[in-house]
């Protein structure tokens, strides 16, 4: 497993710019526009994926991941880097993304880290240089076994646990996912606290960018379309391969879309559902991202709804991004 590593001065003064927001309001096609707008200016950029499901090799149309086309065009680290069946951390992203990013400009080129994605745990990581020394513990074995008590028990049985050994943990995954509540449980009992942080800010010029649409009907209605898309567009089939080669208690198979997927394969649903279900998930999940980004330094935020082109979302991300490059004296 990678652990994280300290924030070397090189990367200090690397300019970054965090596109953050909840799903589907268009945060990569808005970055890919500000690539091409970086491109015409001679900027050198680095492009780092912030998405904790798109890490997974082969887990494509049910994460939205940009096609091979484009990724071989705008190449993002941190995309297709682990097998979903194998433990990936934060501490694993970070690795992948600080390398990245430090990699040598070209000789007198101006440059600026671009991360984006709707993972904010990761930018917040990144940003603020959280548990930079990987000094929260994992055991797969433990992680098996609750896995299963959350499967055979229910989340009340976790929760009872996590509060019991560690109560400021228990109220900030409160309403998260089970995958971070389970994680928040193992760490408790291998000793470890999973709300300790070591504030390792990012030294270079930064800003933690918000994408949304405030039109939360049009934004039900793209997540909607964008299930229907994803099932029509061969989700299913994706996930059978997936089903054949990993693991049944693969946490990712479990995750948005790929549960209905199989649900759906198995006859327990008809697609109609599944698509319905999916959606309503997604749904749910953008909610609690924004919950999340409202707790955030988020240094401004875009409009980045139906209303608004991409086009001039990458002009207004261009804009920041011009700034920060200005920082460094470049």
């Amino acid at each position: 497993m990678r652990r994280g590593r300290l924030i070397t001065p090189a990367e200090r003064a690397t300019p970054l710019l965090a596109v953050a927001g909840p799903t589907a309001v268009g945060k990569s096609a808005a970055v890919l526009a500000l690539a091409d707008l970086l491109d015409r200016d001679g900027v050198r950029f680095t492009l780092v994926s912030a998405d904790s499901r798109q890490v997974f090799r082969g887990f494509d149309i049910g994460t939205d991941k940009l096609s091979a086309e484009v990724l071989a065009r705008r190449p993002h680290a941190g995309i297709d880097v682990a097998e979903a069946d194998q433990p990936f951390t934060l501490y694993d992203w970070l690795a992948i993304a600080r390398e990245a990013i430090s990699a040598p400009a070209a000789s007198g080129a101006p440059q600026i880290a671009i991360v984006v994605g709707g993972t904010g745990l990761y930018h917040r990581g990144l940003l603020r240089g959280f548990l930079t020394g990987g000094a929260r513990p994992h055991d797969p074995e433990l992680r098996t076994r609750l896995e299963r008590e959350l499967a055979e028990e229910g989340r009340e049985h976790i929760e009872v646990q996590l509060r019991g050994l560690n109560a400021a943990a228990a109220d900030a995954v409160a309403t998260a996912s089970p995958r971070r509540l389970l994680r928040a449980l193992e760490i408790a009992q291998l000793g470890g606290d999973p709300t300790t942080t070591e504030e390792e800010p990012w030294g270079g010029p930064n800003a933690y960018v918000l994408l949304d649409e405030p039109d939360s009907a049009a934004h039900r209605t793209a997540i909607a379309e964008r299930a229907a898309a994803q099932f029509a567009n061969g989700l299913v089939a994706e996930t059978e391969a997936l089903a054949a080669r990993l693991p049944a208690e693969t946490p990712a198979l479990s995750g948005i879309g790929y549960r209905e997927a199989l649900q759906y394969r198995l006859g327990e649903i008809s697609e109609e559902k599944a698509i319905t279900h999916s959606s309503g998930r997604s749904w749910a999940y953008a909610r609690r991202q924004r919950t999340w980004y409202r707790g955030e330094p988020i240094s401004a935020t875009i409009n980045a709804g139906s209303s608004q082109t991409t086009a001039r979302v990458a002009a207004d991300l261009h804009t920041l991004a011009r700034t920060l490059i200005e920082q460094t004296g470049a």
